[in-house]
């Protein structure tokens, strides 16, 4: 499933799953590198979602 179509808290727990397998030393180097690349997307998503949660708040609360 592509990560657009998970929900924030999904993402989260997507993320949370890939350090821990990280910090484990689960797998080799490659499997590391590859886990460190989806986190960082991951991370690029979750803090695109926050800018715009953030933005939609202050229209709301500019518009009182």
């Amino acid at each position: 499933m592509p990560n657009k179509d998970k929900t924030f808290e999904e993402k989260m727990n997507k993320l949370d799953e890939i350090v821990r397998k990280i910090d484990n030393s689960e797998g080799g180097l490659d499997e590391s590198l590859k886990l460190y690349f989806e986190g960082t997307e991951l991370i690029k998503e979750l803090e695109s979602t926050i800018k715009e949660a953030k933005e939609k708040i202050e229209k709301i609360k500019n518009s009182d």
